[in-house]
């Protein structure tokens, strides 16, 4: 639709060029001028094939005329969409030179983008030079830019975007974007990064400036920032999916936050966001534990292995409790542990041990103690115990005597 438009106003600019008698150098001959009324005639009824019918038989002779008449053929092909009839036409008409000032401007920019969009990259990098020497543009830049693109040449679109955001009368996203690709590809990350502040001020509603801010800061060793970039993307809404939400609470707790991370895991499985599952459990259970918040990390390590039946998990649960003074809750997860690893077997009995000490059973704590002399990696903490709860049980009696 652009492009007809422009075809319009082209073909139109170029009757009323046509119909000047404003300077005899850029006026068309008699004989041509009347074919060329005649062809406008049949344009305004919007027959472009007759119009183009008419226009090809004309045998223009003065430099001018032919300019003028491959002109007007190169915009009835673009507006039909034959790009590359369009090109061979404009090419011949901007190659005469005869076209004034401000057409042959128009011509120029008309092939350098159809040589832009048929790929043939250099001759479009040069047609776009030379009309950035004439009156330099930020749109001329950018196309400028996008021929680079086409070429790989990322640092010459690196200066050709900078040179055109210089003449940006207001913020221009497109061009920034091109500046970010080639930043990427070169990765120069602290201009990306640049790049990507000025996105994420003027876009905000874009997902993914953010994230890749956010990636760049941390490229940056910027850890602060990433975070702040990831929690201000959060208060947006757009982490949403389950590697986001668990990126972020990572990020809390490897920055000092484990309390934070808690918060936003323990949330998002309770929304549903995260599958209440023994993985995540888990690892809310290492942040509450991390933040010394250890009842809730009791809790929870206790829901993992509910889920996976995992001993080192109850295990984990029981030193919580213990911890907490909660011997008897200690001593019923230790009696649900079923460890085949005996090394966990030993921990278990130790701890089950020190449970009943706590709470003055001491000859149960002596049977269990007993029973791990005989084995070699315990031998030693048994003797220990056993010696001790003697002595315990010989101060009961004599107490009670």
């Amino acid at each position: 639709m652009k492009v007809a438009l422009i075809s319009v106003l082209l073909i139109a600019n170029l009757f009323f060029s046509a119909s000047s008698i404003a300077s005899e150098k850029f006026s068309l001959s008699a004989r041509v001028g009347q074919q060329v009324t005649k062809a406008f005639e049949l344009y305004e009824l919007g027959n472009i094939d007759k119009t183009l019918a008419v226009i090809e038989k004309i045998r223009p002779r003065s430099a001018f005329d032919k300019a003028y008449i491959k002109r007007f053929q190169g915009n009835l092909y673009w507006e039909k969409g034959d790009e590359k009839r369009a090109l061979q036409s404009l090419h011949i008409a901007v190659n005469e030179h005869a076209l004034s000032d401000h057409e042959q401007s128009q011509s120029e920019r008309m092939l350098a983008d159809l040589y832009l969009n048929q790929k043939q990259t250099d001759n479009a990098i040069k047609l776009y030079k030379t009309l950035i020497q004439k009156v330099p543009s930020e749109d001329l830049y950018k196309h400028l830019a996008l021929a680079y693109y086409q070429k790989k040449s990322w640092n010459n679109l690196v200066d050709a975007t900078s040179n055109g955001i210089k003449l940006s009368a207001e913020f221009n996203q497109s061009i920034h974007i091109l500046q970010l690709s080639a930043l990427f590809e070169l990765k120069d990350y602290k201009k990306a990064n640049k790049t990507l502040v000025k996105l994420t001020e003027h876009d905000a509603k874009t997902k993914r400036w953010w994230m890749q801010l956010a990636s760049t800061y941390q490229i940056l060793k910027q850890d602060k920032k990433a975070l702040a970039t990831y929690e201000q993307a959060y208060q947006l809404g757009f982490l949403e999916n389950k590697s986001e939400i668990k990126r972020l609470a990572n990020f809390r707790a490897s920055l000092g936050a484990p309390y934070q991370a808690a918060l936003l895991l323990e949330s998002s499985i309770n929304s549903g966001k995260l599958a209440a599952d023994s993985k995540n459990y888990q690892q809310l259970a290492q942040f509450w534990q991390v933040a010394r918040e250890y009842d809730k990390a009791q809790q929870y390590w206790g829901r993992s292995a509910d889920l996976n039946g995992d001993a080192q998990n109850y295990f984990t649960q029981a030193q919580l409790l213990q911890l907490l003074g909660r011997h008897e809750q200690m001593l019923t997860v230790l009696a649900s542990i079923k460890a085949d690893d005996q090394a966990l077997q030993g921990k278990v009995a130790i701890t089950q041990v020190q449970g009943l000490f706590a709470l003055k059973k001491y000859q149960q704590a002596k049977q269990i103690a007993e029973q791990l002399i005989d084995n070699p990696d315990n031998k030693d903490r048994a003797l220990q115990w056993v010696k001790l709860l003697e002595s315990r049980e010989a101060d009961a009696q004599q107490f009670a005597i």
